[in-house]
C-alpha cells in the first residue's frame, strides 16, 4: 500500500510539472499514460459512461449503425437523458437504450450495471468514453464484473483537438491521474497493470 501511495504522489507531481510547463508535452506524456484502445469488432453490448454527453454518445451511435452491437447501456446521473437523446438523433432506436440513471462515478457505473448485464446474460461490451478516462474505465469494469469480456474505445469532443481547447483536456487528464491514484487506494483499481489493460 505504501508503495503505491509514493508512485501515485510521483506520478501526480510528474503530471503537475507537465502542465504547469507546457501545453504540448502534457499532452504527449498523459496520452501515453493514460490512453489504451481494446476495440472489438463484436459484443453483446455497448456501454456509454456519463461524464460527456456529445462525442460519447455519437461514437456509440456510429458503432451501432456499424453492426457492433445491438444494444446500448447509457449509464450516470445527471446526463444519461441526454445522451439517450443524442442517440435517438443519431439513428438509434429506443428499443435499442437501455438507461442506468443513478450512478455518480466509474465504480459506481460498474457496480450499478453489474446486475443488468448479468440479468441479460451480457458476455461481451465495448466501453465508449474519454481518451484520458480509457485506463481507469476498463481496469474498472474489468475487476468489478469479471464475468465479462471489456474492450474500450475513446471518444473526443472536436473542442478537445484545437489548440484553445487543449487546455481544457489537459486540465481533465490532471484530474485523471489523481482518480487512479483515488482508485487504487480506495477499490484496488490497478489501471498499470497488464491484466487490468
Amino acid at each position: 500500500m505504501k508503495r503505491w501511495i509514493i508512485l501515485g504522489v510521483l506520478a501526480v507531481s510528474v503530471a503537475l510539472l507537465f502542465s504547469t510547463s507546457g501545453g504540448q508535452a502534457f499532452s504527449s506524456f498523459w496520452r501515453r499514460c493514460l490512453v489504451v484502445s481494446v476495440p472489438m469488432e463484436k459484443a453483446d453490448a455497448l456501454i456509454v459512461l456519463g461524464g460527456e454527453p456529445l462525442a460519447r454518445p455519437q461514437e456509440a451511435a456510429r458503432l451501432y449503425s456499424h453492426g457492433v452491437a445491438p444494444v446500448i447501456y447509457v449509464t450516470g446521473e445527471g446526463d444519461s437523458a441526454r445522451n439517450r437523446q443524442v442517440l435517438m438523433s443519431s439513428g438509434v432506436p429506443s428499443s435499442a437504450i437501455l438507461l442506468e440513471t443513478k450512478a455518480t462515478t466509474t465504480f459506481g457505473n460498474a457496480m450499478l450495471l453489474k446486475p443488468l448485464l448479468e440479468k441479460a446474460h451480457v458476455t461481451s461490451a465495448l466501453i465508449v468514453t474519454s481518451p484520458f478516462h480509457s485506463r481507469r474505465a476498463l481496469a474498472t469494469f474489468r475487476k468489478l464484473i469479471p464475468g465479462v469480456r471489456f474492450g474500450v474505445v475513446d471518444a473526443s469532443i472536436s473542442w478537445w483537438e484545437k489548440p484553445q481547447g487543449q487546455g481544457d483536456v489537459n486540465r481533465f487528464a490532471l484530474v485523471e491521474f489523481l482518480k487512479i491514484l483515488e482508485y487504487r487506494l480506495l477499490y484496488g483499481v490497478s489501471p498499470f497493470l497488464k491484466s487490468s489493460i
